[in-house]
């Protein structure tokens, strides 16, 4: 086994996302600087899509702001056509730049996100004698199927669900995104028999960057401003949230949906159309997540809305952080992460507990109640801040990175 670093940890941290799309802007580049902040050594290897990397401006921001955090960044170009060579492709790819940073500083972890992340450092850590922290970003066998792509037992789920049961059998330390994940996981025979640590580390918001939003203007009481931010389509039913607001506006008054997102345009006006909500009362835009605080100030309410499945306990949704820490109330579907417990705790929220008109009547008016209550942003706000604070998370990362380390140091220790 190679030796392991006597001062702070060494962390290759490899994820399937780009470090300039939605996702990387939001949970990716946040955590890997405040770690690094904390004084762990970071390698981060993103796969950033073609578009972005003609962005030179954009990545060459990205990088001087790594650089002068002390991580260095291997971006690698993410491959989408045909699925399956294209991701093997990437796979290979990613695991082979990842044996050639350790040439020049082998790490002692190996720390993979998402599911094809994990994949990747799967195979990596062995070749590097290096421990593996599995971040799994859901359980990504059934999202495939709750979300249609898959058929439940089919050749795909079934090869998937294998390398996902792997990949929790062999890992040092797991990195599971909600409470109710952590259960499934420390459940498993394999985590049981090793004793292998699982911290929670939602999927957390800059809460110096989200902030409280200013007191919503008195000169449209009569009309209620919705945001739907991320993905449409599969899993994430637009639709439902849809027909939820043709059915509210009867019971708020004027509504306006606001869908943030880089989906396709044609996708989103289907969905919407077929929900009963008429055009002149959406609109559709995608902005850049540096300016998406200042976005959701102007804002009401914060919308999310899952398929029920296998896998909606693994999730964590950034967008309720962002909404909670702007002190927007959400509506959601149950079941999602740790999200409805934390609805009914502090009262930040709405959880519609079935598709009908009748449930989502019942639902606007609660929500009616919340709008009207001067405490409600305060309480949205104290719920962003005890579950979603990146800071914290960083902290437990940190923790189970130096847990890792100081366990191998030992076991170098241990007399022949």
């Amino acid at each position: 086994m190679s030796a392991l670093s006597e001062a702070a940890p060494r962390v290759l941290y490899v994820v399937y996302w780009g470090a300039a799309e939605p996702l990387g802007q939001s949970l990716v580049l946040p955590a890997v600087l405040c770690m690094a902040e904390a004084g762990i050594r970071l390698t981060l290897v993103t796969f950033d899509k073609p578009a972005d990397f003609h962005d030179r401006e954009r990545m060459g921001a990205i990088r001087e702001r790594l650089t002068a955090s002390g991580v260095r960044w291997i971006a690698l170009k993410y491959h989408k056509r045909p699925r399956l060579p294209a991701t093997t492709y990437d796979v290979l790819h990613g695991w082979s730049r990842g044996v050639l940073s350790a040439l020049q500083e082998p790490p002692d972890i190996v720390h993979a996100r998402t599911f094809i992340g994990g994949t990747i450092g799967l195979a990596l850590a062995p070749a590097l004698r290096a421990k593996l922290i599995y971040h799994n970003e859901g359980f990504y066998p059934d999202e495939q199927v709750d979300g249609g792509f898959w058929a439940q037992g089919s050749a795909l789920h079934r090869a998937s669900s294998a390398i996902e049961r792997r990949l929790y059998a062999r890992a040092d330390g797991l990195v599971a995104l909600s409470r109710r994940a952590q259960q499934v996981l420390e459940g498993l025979p394999a985590v049981q028999r090793r004793a292998t640590p699982v911290v929670v580390v939602p999927s957390c918001v800059d809460l110096e960057r989200f902030v409280l939003r200013r007191a919503r203007p008195p000169s449209r009481p009569e009309e209620v401003h919705f945001v739907y931010m991320g993905a449409v389509g599969g899993r994430y039913i637009l639709d439902r949230v849809g027909r939820f607001l043709a059915v509210a506006a009867s019971e708020l008054g004027r509504v306006q949906l606001r869908v943030l997102s880089r989906a396709d345009p044609a996708l989103v006006e289907s969905m919407l159309a077929s929900s009963g909500l008429p055009r002149e009362a959406w609109s559709l835009d995608y902005l850049p997540h540096e300016v998406m605080p200042e976005e959701l100030s102007r804002q009401d309410a914060g919308l999310f809305f899952l398929t029920q499945g296998l896998s909606e306990h693994g999730c964590s949704p950034t967008k309720v952080g962002e909404y909670w820490a702007s002190g927007l109330p959400v509506v959601t579907t149950p079941n999602v992460s740790d999200i409805d417990e934390l609805v009914l705790r502090h009262r930040a929220g709405v959880v519609v507990t079935e598709h009908s008109d009748a449930a989502y009547r019942k639902a606007a008016v609660q929500l009616r109640e919340l709008l009207a209550d001067p405490d409600t942003p305060r309480r949205c706000r104290e719920a962003a801040e005890g579950y979603y604070a990146l800071r914290a998370a960083c902290e437990r990362q940190v923790a189970l990175y130096h847990q890792l380390v100081s366990l191998g140091r030992k076991r170098e220790r241990r007399p022949a």
